[in-house]
């Protein structure tokens, strides 16, 4: 039987997520970025204890030198917001060198890739190409000068598009949602989400191969409920996870997908991603299957 595989990746953004629309005020407030640092400290020991690596794809004005962010290409109501967001955010919401450092000084290495410069959304009308490929040019620059790779791709959000200007900027693999989600750039309904999250199968990897020559790597679960979960919806996220490593451990390639800041805003996920680590190390330890990024 072919060995399964669990892969994680991590979007790595601090406020820069929530920065259009201003929802980084609310989470600034409530302490989250302040207390990821040592939540991020605490997982990125139990992935060296571990011994597991997985795929960051970093936002890349979050690593840059303070004196170098320039967001002067955006345009509209991003640029609007993110110019605030730069003014008025404390450090810890806008600077995540520290947090970068955390996870470079690990023994075992972890892999790298893109989540563009801004956190812009590919879906936004008023970003054109011209603005695409500038954030995704600069993105790339504060990677290679950090030394890390930056030939992977997670779309803000998950809202794909402009692979033209994706492949001309040399990224060759790119994070999809699962082939069955629904439309990302949608907005479903509470009971529309909770009947997909009921009825729709775990997605297997996928990747397909684009005719820019981008491979689109489809994932499978994001392991977070959310800060405002109703138990109901935490069930199923848990139960969704136990049926997607059942499914690796018969011979599956499952992607799971999180955000870091979600093992603080989130109550109780820091815990659950220990025991799920835990449980990926033992079954890759009893050569069930194989663990990694993408």
């Amino acid at each position: 039987m072919t060995k399964g595989r669990i892969r994680l990746s991590l979007d790595f953004e601090c406020g820069w997520g929530v920065a259009q629309g201003g929802d980084w005020r609310g989470v600034e407030a409530a302490g989250v970025y302040r207390d990821l640092r040592p939540a991020l400290r605490r997982f990125a020991e139990r992935l060296d204890e571990l011994e597991l690596s997985f795929t960051w794809a970093v936002v890349g004005g979050m690593v840059d030198e303070p004196g170098h962010r320039d967001v002067s290409h955006l345009r509209g109501g991003f640029a609007r917001d993110m110019a605030v967001f730069l003014a008025e955010a404390e450090e810890p919401t806008v600077d995540g060198r520290d947090l970068l450092d955390i996870v470079t000084g690990l023994r075992t290495p972890q892999s790298f890739g893109t989540h563009t410069y801004t956190h812009l959304l590919f879906s936004d009308p008023e970003q054109g190409a011209d603005v695409i490929a500038e954030d995704l040019a600069r993105a790339g620059a504060v990677n290679r000068r950090l030394g890390l790779a930056a030939t992977r791709l997670v779309f803000p959000r998950n809202h794909s598009g402009h692979l033209e200007k994706v492949a001309e900027a040399g990224i060759t693999h790119a994070r999809m949602p699962p082939v069955n989600a629904p439309d990302p750039t949608a907005r479903p309904g509470p009971l529309q989400r909770a009947i997909s999250l009921a009825t729709r199968p775990i997605a297997s990897v996928v990747e397909t191969k684009d005719r820019t020559g981008v491979t689109l790597h489809f994932a499978s679960e994001l392991l977070n409920w959310g800060a405002s979960a109703s138990p109901v919806k935490r069930a199923l996220i848990r139960r969704r996870r136990e049926l997607a490593v059942e499914k690796a451990v018969g011979g599956e390639d499952i992607h799971f997908w999180i955000h870091p800041f979600d093992l603080v805003q989130t109550k109780g996920l820091g815990e659950e991603m220990r025991e799920l680590l835990s449980t990926m190390a033992s079954l890759r330890d009893r050569d069930l299957i194989e663990i990694g990024g993408f």
